[in-house]
């Protein structure tokens, strides 16, 4: 039996040396210290020596933010010469001709080695032909003159949602030429304009679903481009990554112009990075995420960003989003919908789950009575949430592995003379995801052992076929969520939560839930089996030899049910005399 009870310090990340390790803290950080990938792929694409053959295009799957594109622009920015290229065009009455430019002045002058854009048009891209109503002609550059010779950094959602943008921008990059064209075929250019070498390299940015678009509409193209991918976390090992990561935080706070941030203030980052990531082991990079919260606190700073205004801008915002966090919880505060956690009930049992509301930035947790019921039939298994079509995918095939597990062992040679119905109550809505595996696979062997289930508890946690109980996501929002039932209901000491074990790395708690677990008010329990569960749940062992089990009961139970079925009624055996 592989049971355990986890310490308060369990709950959270290890963070009492962070002061002491941080202190005078000296390393030097930019942008791309911690992304190893993006680094090696740009020094391909701006090399110091170019040669011909070198790629001119680079896929970033990374942030589609403006903030991004400022970060990734100042580090493309210094490795690159700041050599001056470009040309200039002369309009003599309706004669045009091209020459080098001799200064930034001159109209198609390169003005930087690198430019970035989120979203761009024909005009502002590629430039235009106006003609005014003197009948004389003025050209206006885009993009792809002003960065002549350097590297532009385009969002990859706005070409796609332009097709002809892309292929045209394509091809004049590939043929270091650009063309004057006219974007309306009714009307064409009033004069011939001379081409333009154009010299360029190009850095797409996008997320998952654009790049993956992208693989679908130009898939040679996407297959001989420089790829690469930020790195939304990193797993820290050691306390030299922990000291990489706090200078990358000190680099994007100096960036923006924020106060500097004080040691004290990284225990709170690092716990609030943990809970944003679910993992111990890995803090967060995302620039949007981390400007996020040191903005936040610097608007409450005075000289500079300590753990205080951490915490205080950290309780703010939870505060703010947390309206429809109290709607949801007040109906079962006022017993509108029944949840249990003080009783020991037959076939119920408190499963954790977290709804997604649209529209709402984060997940909330509410805990959700699920209930089974068992009635003589032919061994089937109803899962009410899918008989009325109020089930996902991934539930339904939690529901089934469930289903499987019992068959295993308790039908191998006849079949089960039990007919079973599973239902989350109170549930309105559809529901998704195989974390309730575990709650229904122990409310199950209850009903069939006809053993209470201590409702002081609560279970998260799917199963395989073997009755492994496997990792979930969103691990704190549930305990959260239940624990406010609890604190509520009055906490008893007795109460708390069972979790997979492959979730303990996952753990950041909240300080009210670690101050609880330290004073035994509240309990955090990890397993690797159902037999674990269904030991704290009842606690009676699962199958034992040595004395009474659930396994023994259920059997007793189906063995009985089966003799009774074969005796004759009493009518008959009277007939029979």
């Amino acid at each position: 039996m592989t049971i355990k009870q986890l310490t308060w310090q369990e709950t959270q990340p290890r963070t009492e040396h962070i002061s002491a390790l941080l202190q005078d803290l000296a390393l030097d950080a930019n942008f791309l210290t911690l992304q190893p990938r993006i680094e090696s792929a740009l020094s391909l694409l701006c090399p110091k020596i170019r040669k011909k053959y070198q790629s001119r295009f680079m896929l970033l799957k990374a942030p589609d933010s403006q903030l991004f594109f400022s970060l990734l622009d100042n580090s493309i920015r210094s490795k690159l010469p700041t050599n001056h290229y470009g040309f200039a065009y002369h309009i003599n009455e309706r004669q045009i001709t091209l020459t080098p430019a001799k200064s930034k002045q001159d109209n198609f002058s390169a003005i930087d080695n690198c430019l970035f854009s989120s979203w761009v048009d024909h005009e502002s891209l590629f430039g235009c032909v106006r003609q005014p109503e003197d009948d004389s002609f003025k050209l206006q550059s885009g993009l792809v003159h002003n960065v002549n010779g350097g590297v532009l950094i385009l969002g990859l959602r706005s070409l796609l949602a332009q097709p002809n943008l892309w292929e045209r921008l394509k091809k004049m990059v590939i043929t270091e030429e650009y063309q004057w064209v006219s974007t309306d075929d009714a009307n064409p250019l009033p004069i011939a304009i001379p081409s333009m070498p154009l010299d360029l390299r190009i850095v797409l940015v996008g997320d998952r679903l654009s790049m993956a678009e992208l693989q679908d509409y130009d898939p040679e193209f996407f297959d001989t481009s420089l790829y690469a991918e930020f790195e939304g976390d990193l797993l820290v090992q050691s306390d030299e990554e922990l000291k990489q990561w706090s200078a990358y935080l000190k680099f994007l706070a100096n960036y923006q112009q924020l106060p500097p941030i004080d040691t004290s203030a990284f225990v709170e980052l690092i716990k609030a990075g943990t809970r944003y990531t679910e993992d111990q082991y890995h803090l967060p990079l995302s620039p949007d995420w981390l400007s996020t919260q040191l903005t936040l606190a610097a608007q409450l700073a005075d000289e500079c960003i300590d753990d205080n205004v951490i915490k205080s801008s950290i309780e703010q915002k939870q505060w703010r989003e947390s309206y429809l966090v109290e709607r949801f919880r007040e109906s079962i505060f006022t017993n509108q919908v029944i949840i249990n956690t003080q009783e020991q009930v037959i076939g119920q049992i408190n499963g954790l789950s977290v709804v997604e509301y649209p529209g709402y930035p984060k997940v909330i947790g509410e805990p959700t009575r699920l209930s089974c019921l068992i009635h003589f039939g032919d061994g089937e298994f109803v899962d009410i949430e899918r008989k009325n079509e109020l089930a996902g995918n991934i539930h339904s095939k939690g529901m089934m592995i469930m289903q499987s597990f019992i068959t295993s062992e308790f039908a191998i040679t006849h079949q089960l003379p039990f007919s079973a119905s599973l239902v989350f109550e109170q549930s309105y809505n559809e529901v998704d995801g195989d974390s309730a595996s575990l709650a229904g696979l122990c409310v199950l062997i209850s009903a069939l052992s006809a053993q209470p289930i201590d409702q002081q508890l609560a279970v998260t946690g799917s199963v395989d076929q073997f009755g492994n109980v496997q990792a979930i996501g969103s691990v704190n929002e549930k305990i959260a969520g239940f624990f406010a039932v609890c604190k509520h209901q009055g906490l008893t000491g007795q109460q708390g939560v069972i979790i997979p074990s492959s979730n303990l790395r996952h753990l950041c708690l909240n300080d009210e839930i670690t101050d609880a677990i330290k004073n035994r008010q509240f309990t955090i329990w990890t397993v690797d089996n159902v037999a674990d569960a269904l030991y704290l749940l009842t606690g009676i062992n699962y199958k034992d030899d040595s004395s009474i089990s659930l396994y023994k009961l259920i059997q007793a139970r189906i063995q009985m049910t089966m003799t009774q079925e074969k005796q004759p009624t009493g009518w008959f055996n009277k007939w029979r005399k």
